[in-house]
């Protein structure tokens, strides 16, 4: 891997407290703690009121590894809130912050993601949404191609299309200012084109327009997009499978559709083609659009 490994260190405390009824209906993933004697944050670690709380470690500071289990308990007392809360340390751990990208992500059968592909630092909160993107764009391009839906080509698009966005998290979890970024600045390779959420009603319940996008190329058609068949097409085993979903007014304007046309995406919610007016024979000239656009599709 290309980059600094040893760009700061994080250490956590692992520990036991009675914690659940404290926090209540405040659980959170993450809290941050701004308590300037025990900064950092508090992260639940599963069943048993598991907790840790974690903080960067920088020259000068107190090492929470070279800590006696009193000075801990004190620690994570401070970090809690809670005065005289009884703290049962399980232990201590480290890690280094690093900003790494891997030269290439496949050779021949062989594919790379997540930390095998690059190493980030926290800032940002990149690096678990990027490797799994990773892996859910690497996973339905060897299933397409495993069944026959698609040329074996398709995999070459892997490297192509991740690997920019490796690159950009990477450097952007390298600096210092990394979690600070604009919504223009942020959104390209967070959302990385993928289709905007919005709810819509389905069968009696709201569910969002990316819950709608299934295993194949899935449709999406504006409220006057025309009389078609069956919403699920049926097709052969080796053959792509094609959803269609009509949308309301407000959800096709949304998502830059006219009430007659339709926008086509793959699984991962990236549209692929868009059409003005949805054609008759919209299944053969999808395949001849695609072919065209796509090669790596058909």
């Amino acid at each position: 891997m290309r980059g600094p490994d040893d760009l700061a260190e994080y250490q956590s405390v692992h520990f036991k407290a009675g914690l659940a009824a404290v926090v209540a209906e405040r659980r959170c993933g993450l809290s941050v703690i701004t308590n300037l004697d025990a900064a950092g944050v508090l992260t639940p670690k599963g069943p048993g009121d598991r907790w840790a709380y974690a903080r960067e470690w920088r020259p000068g500071q107190e090492r929470l590894d070279q800590c006696s289990a009193n000075r801990l308990t004190r620690t994570d007392r401070d970090a809690v809130g809670v005065p005289g809360i009884p703290i049962g340390i399980d232990g201590v751990s480290t890690f280094s912050f690093a900003a790494q990208l891997v030269d290439r992500y496949r050779k021949g059968r062989v594919f790379l993601v997540g930390d095998a592909a690059h190493r980030m630092t926290p800032r940002g909160g990149t690096g678990m949404n990027t490797a799994i993107q990773d892996a859910y764009d690497l996973g339905w391009k060897l299933a397409w191609t495993l069944r026959g839906w698609a040329p074996s080509a398709l995999l070459d698009s892997y490297e192509a299309e991740r690997r920019p966005i490796g690159e950009h998290n990477v450097a952007r979890s390298g600096s210092p200012n990394g979690a600070r970024q604009t919504a223009p600045e942020a959104l390209p390779y967070d959302l990385n084109g993928r289709i905007a959420h919005r709810w819509v009603t389905r069968d009696a319940r709201l569910v969002s327009t990316l819950d709608l996008i299934g295993v194949g190329l899935t449709v999406f058609c504006g409220p006057d997009g025309g009389e078609l068949a069956p919403a699920d097409y049926a097709c052969s085993d080796d053959q792509l499978p094609l959803v269609r979903q009509v949308l309301d007014d407000k959800t096709a304007n949304a998502l830059d559709i006219e009430n007659t046309g339709a926008l086509v995406v793959g699984p991962d919610g990236r549209p692929l083609l868009s059409w003005p007016r949805l054609p008759s024979d919209h299944s053969t000239e999808l395949r001849s659009a695609l072919a065209a656009t796509r090669p790596q599709i058909w």
